[in-house]
């Protein structure tokens, strides 16, 4: 019995169908041998699949969907990820006015059989195209990276990427373990060769180790530390209580400068580890070749970490670079700046390498519907999730082109006569600017090498002046405490104060004594002594470097609050506590500022009072390194004046604009031989298997009439590049696609 239900909506060209086999059929069969019921049954199968229906089971089904049914899901969940199976079945069952509980499971079934039958059909596609080789979708999936013409002026970096972890795409350990289906995902590296890194890394001599988690080796633990990474240990420290409940914990990705995946890594009952970050780059070396340059929000220590491992000839001999992300980047000393920042590194552009941070802002919507799937699940969805990232990010090509065209001219445009015209002013060339930024990175080096003041003098010192206001506070005590007048006349309360001051300044006084007599000082010292006059401007100074660094701290984190609070998939409870945060945060910051200027004054030589406005700016947070420091003979230096740099910022903008223009004219030119390449060969094959095997030739027609669509709007918006008043690269035949505007799409 067929019982079918046409639905008058939205969805009017969809028929929800299900099939119950009756008795009598089953009835039928019984007396049938084994092997020609299970012939009957798949003849009923094939039967029922050319009628547009998929059985939930694979033998004797009772229940079918429609294929019409399942493409609807398939493209709802590729488009909403966070949108459920079960939450597909209420909806059916709503319209078919039954229970849902029933069919979620069946329907689920269904869904994983349409999407096997899905794969097949690719693989088949894939076969025919010749795109079944190891590692074409990597190499082809974005044409401006990695489509090559013969020709072609030479390109530095010869391919950009980011890589990152994140720990949202958790799934909880044991579900599902009934499933021992294995997913095959082109974006996966599998973990034998994550686990070859294992014990790759060993931790230099001085430097300390993360807690260790579930047992895992120390010199698994993320990589060498440096002081400008502090930041993001909180951000990449994961719970023994987590890595207890979680089998995977996370993903590790990389991707390319225009956001289409390159790979994925899962990690495994632990946070992000370096193995994940050198097996990516391994994978990527193995397949882009040299030149390439890598970003990542702690580039600076992985350099190092890098050079420690096993591939770090690999990594030397292909001339493989680390850089931090723009934004990230920020956070860093000034020192790691200097060195990695994507505004001062060669051939960059304007890019910032962020886009991990975006591809996690959409895959975090796919992580409530997996955190308790079978592995299988959970693998299968990530990567459906990712293929339509992918097909979202290619669709958008031509337009990530001429907005990054559009920008770079803008920046060149209204930066360049404003620098001249400062240039001149200042009487310096742009030469000056790469030997300031040598001259600083020379001068934060030098600090990092000097020895610390003696410790112990610095306590005496200090204990000194608690001794000084400790005998000032007990003398205005005494003084007006009335001792001279009778005793009935002192009060509790000014008796109470007077004997914490004396029990205060009998400690101020034990603790001088303790010191003297551990540096075998004879003399006590006065502020007129050298050695107290040293030590006392020290810690002046030492106060102010600590009201600095206090002040750092919370303008990072209101930085990285605001950044949360705008993220996809931030709830409405978590964003209500992150507003309260950045509030409380910005009380913090003035209190900190006011401290700052009651300090700034009082160093040698003065430094200037700030305003909330000039460091609540994420843009002015390299500057933080220079405060720290006050001596004269810095503040001398051309780079150290507050208009220099402001200038210098806007000469290194220009140039990476200039570099973006030089990328673009490269990528547009390979997009643009891209479009007409894969339309004309998609053409040919199903041309070519139209009389062999028609079946196969009308898919791949349908997948071309499909790709023809994206690619013509590709022409359209490189011929509205080619039309930019700025445009600088190679003329190109105008496309034949119309005359609308770029607005358009």
């Amino acid at each position: 019995m067929v019982k079918r239900r046409k639905l008058h909506s939205t969805f009017s060209s969809v028929q929800e169908t299900v099939v119950f086999d009756s008795g009598t059929s089953r009835t039928s069969r019984a007396n049938l041998s084994k092997i020609r019921q299970d012939r009957l049954t798949f003849e009923q199968e094939n039967q029922a699949l050319h009628q547009g229906l998929l059985g939930c089971s694979p033998l004797q089904p009772t229940i079918a969907v429609s294929l019409h049914c399942l493409e609807l899901y398939h493209q709802i969940r590729r488009r909403k990820p966070s949108f459920s199976i079960q939450a597909m079945v209420k909806v059916l069952c709503a319209l078919h006015n039954t229970f849902f509980q029933s069919f979620r499971d069946q329907f689920a079934i269904a869904f994983d059989a349409y999407l096997c039958i899905l794969r097949g059909v690719k693989a088949f596609v894939d076969e025919a195209l010749q795109r079944d080789v190891a590692n074409w979708r990597m190499l082809h999936a974005c044409p401006p990276c990695n489509f090559k013409q013969p020709n072609e002026p030479l390109l530095y970096p010869a391919c950009l990427d980011s890589i990152d972890g994140n720990n949202s795409l958790k799934r909880v350990n044991g579900s599902g373990h009934a499933d021992e289906r294995v997913f095959d995902s082109s974006y996966l590296i599998p973990p034998v060769d994550v686990e070859v890194f294992k014990d790759d890394v060993r931790l230099r001599p001085g430097t300390r180790a993360a807690t260790d988690n579930a047992g895992a080796s120390n010199s698994e633990h993320l990589h060498v530390e440096s002081s400008c990474t502090e930041n993001w240990k909180a951000a990449n420290t994961v719970s023994e209580k987590t890595i207890d409940v979680f089998d995977q914990t996370g993903v590790f990705i990389s991707a390319c400068r225009h956001g289409i995946i390159q790979t994925l890594v899962e990690m495994r009952w632990s946070g992000e580890l370096a193995k994940y970050a050198l097996a990516t780059t391994n994978k990527l070396i193995d397949v882009y070749g040299s030149d390439g340059v890598t970003g990542y929000d702690i580039g600076c220590s992985f350099t190092k970490t890098a050079a420690a491992s096993s591939i770090a000839a690999k990594v030397k001999s292909h001339n493989h670079r680390f850089v931090v992300n723009s934004f990230h980047g920020h956070a860093h000393n000034r020192r790691c700046q200097l060195q990695f920042h994507t505004l001062y590194q060669q051939g960059l552009g304007i890019e910032d390498l962020e886009t991990c941070e975006r591809v996690f802002s959409g895959s975090n919507a796919v992580a409530p519907v997996i955190r308790h799937a079978s592995y299988f699940h959970w693998l299968q969805f990530i990567d459906l999730h990712f293929d339509q990232w992918d097909q979202d990010r290619y669709q958008e090509l031509s337009q990530f082109l001429y907005r990054n065209y559009k920008q770079a001219l803008d920046i060149i445009n209204n930066l360049t006569p404003v620098v001249e015209e400062l240039k001149i002013q200042l009487k310096i060339v742009d030469t000056d600017f790469e030997h300031w930024n040598i001259e600083e990175l020379e001068y934060l080096e030098s600090l990092s090498m000097e020895q610390e003041y003696d410790p112990q003098k610095i306590a005496y010192a200090e204990a000194l002046q608690s001794l000084t206001k400790a005998e000032a506070e007990y003398g205005g005590v005494t003084s007006n405490s009335g001792l001279r007048k009778p005793a009935q006349a002192v009060t509790k309360v000014r008796e109470a104060e007077r004997q914490a001051m004396h029990h205060k300044l009998l400690l101020s006084m034990n603790v001088v004594l303790d010191l003297e007599r551990r540096l075998s000082v004879e003399t006590r010292w006065t502020p007129n002594d050298v050695e107290y006059q040293q030590a006392s401007a020290y810690l002046t100074n030492r106060r102010f470097v600590r009201a600095v660094e206090q002040l750092e701290g919370l303008v990072v984190q209101r930085l990285f609050e605001l950044a949360k609070s705008n993220l996809a998939g931030t709830g409405y409870k978590m964003r209500q506590h992150i507003s309260n945060a950045i509030t409380r945060r910005s009380t913090a910051i003035r209190n900190a500022l006011e401290r700052y200027n009651h300090l700034a004054p009082l160093q040698t030589p003065p430094r200037d009072v700030l305003k909330f406005s000039e460091v609540a700016s994420y843009a002015w947070l390299g500057e933080f390194e220079l405060l720290k420091h006050s001596r004269s003979n810095m503040l001398d230096k051309p780079w150290a004046v507050k208009s220099n740099r402001e200038v210098a910022a806007k000469y290194f903008r220009i140039v990476r604009a200039r570099e973006e223009i030089h990328r673009l004219n490269i990528e547009i030119a390979r997009l643009q031989k891209w479009v007409d390449t894969e339309d004309a060969h998609m053409l040919e094959v199903s041309t070519a298997l139209a009389m062999t095997n028609p079946v196969l030739a009308r898919e791949i027609q349908w997948r071309y009439e499909e790709h023809r669509h994206v690619n013509n709007l590709h022409r359209v918006r490189l011929e509205a590049v080619y039309n930019l008043a700025g445009y600088s690269g190679a003329p190109v035949e105008q496309g034949t696609c119309g005359a609308r505007g770029i607005e358009e799409y």
